[in-house]
């Protein structure tokens, strides 16, 4: 969920800190945490566009008014006095607003993680790779916090176990208000006639279906069956593209694919 997508949570981090009460103040805390995750995942995604940069191993109180309070600014859910308040101020003065101290120890923790996380899968696929030059280079973060490589013009991710499940049953629950009744109908304990209730379910709209069938649904379930199904391509590449190989590797499923070039998907357009 983007926390900072919602006018209200965004709110929570730009007024007066003195002006929240007690709940309110805590509320703000756990939204400052979650804006940092969010900062931090941000953060990882832009070295895809820079592929000899490094991920930083700390950030600053000035972060928060940069992002946080830049991203009130461009929604406009801050008024120019609060806006004043933050930009105009000297960053020692804020510094003690525990919403400042959340979002930057948040930051820090998980800079920390996914660089740790981008320095281990490296190193797995290099060997892999059994490549001594470097030529391995990270190339994004995905929707399920998965880590994506380059090297040349093949794009690798290599899972554990876990994770994939993780991100299998992600894919799962995010699919469910478009899955065939009769299929989720066998991961629930509903009676055998009871696949009207899954397809009024998805009638209705796509988020909402999706919570409603993943507390019918034995996604995990569904996902592991998925899994033994289709293998571990599907979770990181598009079926469609082709070219898509996995192979163990220790106790990881290492994944290769090639994405389509976008030059030739733009030429088959021109020819239809």
């Amino acid at each position: 969920m983007c926390v900072l997508c919602n006018a209200e949570s965004l709110r929570l981090l730009v007024v007066p800190v003195n002006t929240l009460e007690p709940s309110k103040l805590a509320e703000s805390i756990q939204v400052s945490r979650d804006a940092a995750v969010q900062f931090v995942l941000d953060t990882v995604d832009a070295l895809r566009d820079d592929p000899g940069g490094e991920l930083p191993l700390s950030t600053d109180t000035e972060e928060y008014v940069r992002y946080v309070i830049g991203r009130a600014e461009e929604d406009a859910v801050a008024t120019p006095a609060e806006l004043r308040t933050w930009t105009a101020t000297h960053p020692v003065e804020y510094a003690a607003d525990p919403r400042v101290q959340a979002f930057v120890s948040s930051a820090v923790e998980w800079l920390a993680t996914y660089r740790a996380r981008i320095d281990e899968q490296q190193a797995i696929l290099s060997r892999f790779l059994e490549d001594r030059s470097n030529s391995v280079k990270f190339a994004g973060v995905g929707p399920s916090s998965e880590l994506y490589f380059r090297q040349g013009e093949d794009t690798y991710v290599a899972l554990t176990d876990a994770d994939a499940l993780q991100i299998a049953v992600d894919r799962v629950s995010w699919g469910l208000h478009r899955e065939e009744p009769q299929v989720l109908l066998q991961y629930t304990t509903l009676p055998d006639g009871a696949v009207d209730i899954l397809s009024d379910a998805q009638k209705r709209p796509e988020d909402e279906a999706n919570q409603v069938l993943a507390g019918m649904v034995d996604v995990t379930a569904l996902a592991e069956d998925t899994l033994r199904q289709h293998g571990h391509g599907w979770l990181v590449a598009d079926p469609q593209d082709g070219g898509v190989v996995e192979q163990r590797f220790g106790d990881r499923v290492v994944i290769r694919f090639r994405e389509p070039d976008e030059d030739d998907d733009d030429a088959e357009g021109e020819e239809d």
